[in-house]
């Protein structure tokens, strides 16, 4: 199969904390007033983005993991699941308190895990996240501190500028604040365990549902907290762990990029430009992914503009 840089049509969620204001950043005309998340490329089943350019317009990813999978993915298994998912998230308003289970408390719900990482694409001024808990607190003392609506005395709210870059392993108590739009690359998964939502209510005028069993089974209280966030501008590993790495390399004029082993998926941070293989070529701008199977021999990219590099780190 020829195969080329793919590109996809997100699938915008609404949620009661987005809004279209963060979105105008992008340039980008969005479908709902609380619009949240964009799903710029994902094969889960509650945002299943299809191909929009080139031959394959129209194919879902499980679609082209069944043609070819060695030539899409790098491994020959037509039965695998895709392993990532990438989102555009803007918070008009803080997200909930919330936690994310690792492989194997999810396992015991019937659920994947969950570990991703944010890079701050824009951050109003005096924005701020939620990250971690604080030293010393226990298990026990969160569950005390959630019983009585003191879980702020627990967790460290931290500022965040445009460029940060925040790991969010499995286990770690996390919130979005609000003024903020992030690239998310996450394991394919939708399981949050919701711990805190500001007493706020949903669509339906009833509090949204709390998972503190789940949620407290799934936090991990030894993560240490990062010494900083603040992102080397230059190119160079950011995260890597048993489910994805991410790299961030950078375009001035031409570059070419060989073949890999499996296929990477481009989030482009900064600029725009293009990239070419296979006999097409695909613009890029801000906010846009582009996903490179691993039949492609050599990328050519063009123009001025730096990328989150992601790869799966297995395939089974």
């Amino acid at each position: 199969m020829n195969w080329y840089p793919l590109l996809f049509t997100p699938v915008y969620q609404e949620i009661i904390w987005g809004g279209k204001k963060l979105w105008q950043v992008l340039g980008r005309q969005v479908p709902y007033e609380r619009t949240a998340e964009s799903w710029e490329l994902s094969a889960h089943p509650k945002g299943i983005t299809i191909v929009a350019n080139g031959p394959l317009r129209g194919k879902t990813i499980s679609d082209l993991i069944r043609m070819d999978s060695s030539g899409f993915l790098g491994v020959d298994d037509p039965e695998i699941d895709f392993p990532l998912l990438v989102k555009i998230i803007g918070a008009q308003r803080d997200l909930s308190i919330q936690v994310h289970p690792d492989d194997l408390v999810g396992s015991k719900h019937g659920v994947p895990g969950k570990t991703e990482a944010w890079y701050v694409l824009f951050a109003e001024k005096d924005s701020r996240i939620i990250y971690g808990l604080k030293p010393g607190i226990s298990k026990e003392r969160l569950k005390l501190a959630l019983e009585t609506g003191q879980i702020l005395s627990c967790v460290n709210q931290i500022p965040v500028q445009a460029g940060d870059f925040i790991p969010i392993p499995a286990g770690c108590i996390h919130a979005l604040g609000a003024g903020i739009l992030v690239a998310e690359i996450q394991q394919s998964s939708d399981t949050t365990y919701r711990l805190y939502d500001w007493g706020r209510t949903g669509v339906d005028g009833k509090p949204r549902p709390l998972h503190i069993r789940e949620g407290l089974e799934a936090v991990n209280t030894k993560l240490p907290i990062p010494a900083s966030f603040k992102c080397n501008p230059e190119e160079g590993l950011l995260f890597k762990d048993q489910h994805f790495s991410i790299t961030r390399s950078k375009v001035r004029g031409e570059r070419r990029f060989r073949r890999t082993s499996t296929f990477t998926i481009w989030t482009v941070i900064e600029g725009k430009g293009t990239v070419s293989a296979g006999g097409e070529e695909v613009a890029l701008a801000r906010g846009s992914s582009v996903l490179l199977p691993a039949g492609i021999k050599e990328t050519v990219a063009a123009g001025e503009f730096s990328f989150l590099l992601t790869m799966p780190s297995i395939l089974k």
